[in-house]
Formats: structure tokens, C-alpha cells, sequence
């Protein structure tokens, strides 16, 4: 076996670590919204610890990954940059060329459901974080004590605060 192969053959061990990673963090990333829907702050901060272990370790593999690509552009006779998956895979005989068009598509897909998942998440913690801070500003604004006036024109404040409230909406 050539150098070529031994290298697309770790290459291609490590985008299938990625894609396993990536699966399991998009797992992780609908449990942080399912946290998020329940107000379970335990659950929310586990997932985040496992997603910042998983990102470490998707930062590793892809070290490694740009580095196994320099070594097959020098042994392809190409530029680094310009080797995408979907140009390696037409370089490459069979039957590296369909495992690298195959991971390709899966990591395409992932990585779509994962932006997609972000966007629902954030779009989440953002109206959470609406919601808290107008629940804020109602008790500020309930708690806050208003002067009195007095016949001398004296302002006094009491020392009670808050305010009545009517009670229908």
C-alpha cells in the first residue's frame, strides 16, 4: 500500500470521528434547548460542559485533519486550499473516492442540522432573556417607593414600598 493510501485511509478514519462527534453534539445541543424548555439549570449546565468538551476535541481532530490534507496535497500535486472533499474524491481511485463523497454529504447535512439547531437555541435564550428582563422591570417597578407629599409641601418618603395593584388585566 502507498503512502497516498495510508494517508487518505487515517484522512478518512478521522472525518468519520467528526461526523461521530458531530452527531453526538447536535444531541447535545437539543438537550440544552430541552433544558431550556424545562428551566432545568442542572441539565443545562451538563450540556454545556459536554459541549465544550466536544468542541475541544472537534478542534484536535480538525488540527489533524488540516494537516493530513497538507500531506495529500503534496502527493496529489495540489494546493491545499483549493482541496475540498468533493475534489478530493475526484482525484482519488475507488474506493476512496465514494467513502469521501459519502462523508462529504453526511458531514454537509450535520453541520446544516446543527446551524439550524444554533439558530433555534438562540432564537430560545433570546426570548428567555426578554422574558426575565421584563419580569425584572415589573418587580423594579412595583418596588419602587413613590414620595409623599404632605400639606406643609414636605416630601417624605415612606418607608414601605410598592404598589397596588388592580386586579384585572
Amino acid at each position: 500500500m502507498t503512502q497516498q493510501y495510508l494517508i487518505l485511509d487515517t484522512f478518512l478514519g478521522l472525518l468519520e470521528q467528526q461526523t461521530e462527534l458531530f452527531q453526538v453534539l447536535l444531541t447535545v445541543i437539543d438537550d440544552e434547548r430541552n433544558a431550556v424548555i424545562a428551566a432545568n439549570l442542572e441539565k443545562l449546565n451538563e450540556a454545556g460542559k459536554i459541549k465544550e468538551n466536544l468542541l475541544l476535541k472537534l478542534r484536535i481532530l480538525e488540527e489533524q485533519r488540516k494537516h493530513l490534507l497538507a500531506k495529500l496535497a503534496d502527493h496529489l500535486h495540489q494546493p491545499v486550499e483549493a482541496l475540498t472533499l468533493a475534489k478530493l474524491s475526484q482525484l482519488v481511485a475507488e474506493p476512496y473516492a465514494h467513502r469521501l463523497a459519502g462523508c462529504r454529504s453526511m458531514l454537509a447535512e450535520l453541520i446544516r442540522k446543527i446551524r439550524k439547531a444554533n439558530e433555534d437555541n438562540r432564537d430560545l435564550f433570546a426570548h428567555s432573556l426578554n422574558l426575565v428582563k421584563s419580569s425584572i422591570n415589573l418587580i423594579n417597578n412595583l418596588m419602587s417607593s413613590s414620595p409623599v407629599y404632605f400639606r406643609t409641601g414636605n416630601i417624605h418618603r415612606r418607608d414601605h414600598t410598592g404598589k397596588i395593584l388592580y386586579s384585572e388585566v
